[in-house]
């Protein structure tokens, strides 16, 4: 009641801060732990870790792809080069920035802001040392590709807005290459969440791959369509059956990973930015500090791509010694336990090994027309998607788990020829 008394005399005494003080109010109630909220905001595993870890894959990306093609790659800036993706974003933020007659100039400054900041919250939603992202509520996948769809049209608003010849090829390239491949996208992170689904509404047992899980009943539920599309309701059950979902729908990892490539740009898909053919494609009249935050923002991509694939498909931070500490009582006081820095180094692990392997398909494959990207996504990827889909419902539904391991077999062996 005293409590209740204070506020009623602040708020008397400044009636002109009332929704300032409310809102302070609010948050004492809630007991918001506002110095630590804004460190992982900030700070870990927020703006300046991935910011950080960005830059570093970016350098990891060149030197693997460099080596694969028997050249060396970034040397000279840092150790072995490692300070080379950082040493370029400061050059070109102390380059000119050049605006040519004709282009929408504020439009087009604020389109790499816009980008930047785009890949800065998608990485909020990414776990990287527990099952939840900073931000993570139910149906925050939805949220994600809905934000990633966004991603897309600061880069066709950017080539827009150029008002030029190259800009304007590169720009219908990437519209037709971004849309063509967002189906397919989103049709790949669907069987995760069909797999959550069915794993805690039918009561089944689990036999995988390896048989790692013998005997294991599904628990019953009713999980909800916003439910299932959580990510960290899709990490959680990775690490509550002890399999990751990559062994369970190989094709859907494969379809996600080609869908992000072309999301991305990368080679065989960087036909948008084509050198050799329209210079830098809609990149071409963006120099100075609006590239440097388009690199950082494709770096933060990169990232947030990789960090998805992680957390969809690989179990996210989830790993041997991951739950190490995790008590209650340690959760409530909020000590950072030794299981949060254990799954910090696995989800790092995850993630540069699916950079590893996105580099090496850079490496085999030389650049496509567009034609054949668009029919690539049309006539292989969405069918491989759909067609994968209903393997997984018919696995679950028929409790065909006896024919997993040899559907299973089949499918890596035909991806590894």
């Amino acid at each position: 009641m005293a409590v209740d008394l204070f506020w009623y005399i602040i708020l008397y005494l400044y009636p002109q801060y009332s929704s300032l003080i409310t809102l302070v109010q609010y948050l004492l109630q809630q007991q918001v732990n506002l110095p630590l909220d804004l460190f992982k905001i900030l700070i870990f595993p927020g703006i300046l870790f991935v910011s950080i870890v960005s830059l570093f894959a970016e350098w990891y990306d060149r030197k693997i792809y460099a080596r694969l093609q028997n050249r060396v790659g970034p040397f000279h800036t840092g150790y072995h080069g490692i300070l080379q993706p950082l040493a370029d974003i400061i050059k070109l933020l102390a380059k000119e920035d050049i605006v040519h007659k004709g282009a929408e100039a504020r439009s087009l400054a604020a389109t790499p802001i816009l980008a930047l900041t785009l890949s800065l919250v998608m990485l909020m939603f990414i776990p990287v040392y527990r099952n939840a992202g900073i931000i993570s509520f139910e149906g925050d996948l939805i949220v994600l590709l809905f934000l990633s769809t966004i991603y897309v049209l600061t880069i066709i608003l950017t080539g827009w807005f150029s008002i030029d010849r190259f800009s304007e090829v590169g720009t219908a390239r990437a519209g037709m290459q971004l849309i063509a491949y967002e189906i397919p996208l989103v049709l790949s992170t669907l069987t995760p969440a069909i797999i959550v689904a069915y794993y805690y509404s039918v009561p089944v047992q689990i036999n995988t791959l390896l048989n790692t899980i013998l005997g294991t009943t599904a628990p019953i539920g009713t999980p909800t369509i916003f439910s299932v599309l959580t990510i960290a309701n899709i990490t959680q059950t990775q690490q509550t059956i002890g399999i990751p979902f990559i062994l369970v729908a190989p094709i859907s990892f494969a379809v996600f990973i080609i869908s992000q490539m072309a999301e991305l740009e990368k080679v065989p898909f960087d036909i948008p930015e084509a050198h050799t053919e329209i210079v830098a494609g809609w990149q071409t009249e963006i120099s100075g500090r609006k590239l440097a935050l388009f690199r950082l923002a494709n770096d933060l991509e990169y990232l947030w791509a990789a960090g998805l694939a992680t957390a969809l498909f690989l179990g996210g931070p989830w790993g041997p010694g991951s739950d190490i500490g995790l008590t209650t009582i340690e959760r409530i006081m909020g000590v950072f336990p030794l299981g949060y820095v254990i799954g910090t180094i696995w989800f790092l692990i995850k993630v540069f090994a699916i950079i590893f392997l996105i580099a090496n398909l850079r490496t085999l494959f030389a650049r496509f027309r567009i034609d054949q990207v668009v029919r690539g996504s049309w006539k292989y990827l969405i069918p491989l998607a759909f067609l994968n889909i209903l393997i997984v419902q018919a696995i679950f539904y028929l409790d065909l788990f006896k024919w997993q391991a040899t559907y299973n077999l089949l499918i890596w062996i035909t991806l590894l020829l």
